[in-house]
């Protein structure tokens, strides 16, 4: 079967728009995965935030039992003296 120019034309503009209309469906998908992606990174940032609490925390005890360890000292100094 034979082809005209106009056919060929129209084939041409059907396929050209399929592809159109699928690099639209990759472009929104992409935008679905890159807000995954910063999602991600939202999540992240905060279980960073809380480790670093932790972290303090964690350094406020070592302060606290430095302290109990220096006193402890002191009172056996006394008790020895």
């Amino acid at each position: 079967m034979r082809y005209g120019q106009a056919e060929i034309t129209n084939e041409s503009a059907e396929i050209t728009n399929e592809f159109a209309e699928i690099t639209n469906e990759f472009a929104e998908i992409t935008n679905a995965i890159a807000d995954i992606t910063n999602e991600f990174a939202e999540i992240t940032n905060a279980i960073a935030d809380i480790t670093n609490e932790f972290a303090e925390i964690t350094n406020e005890f070592a302060e606290i039992t430095n302290a109990i360890a220096e006193i402890t000292n002191a009172i056996a100094q006394i008790t020895n003296a």
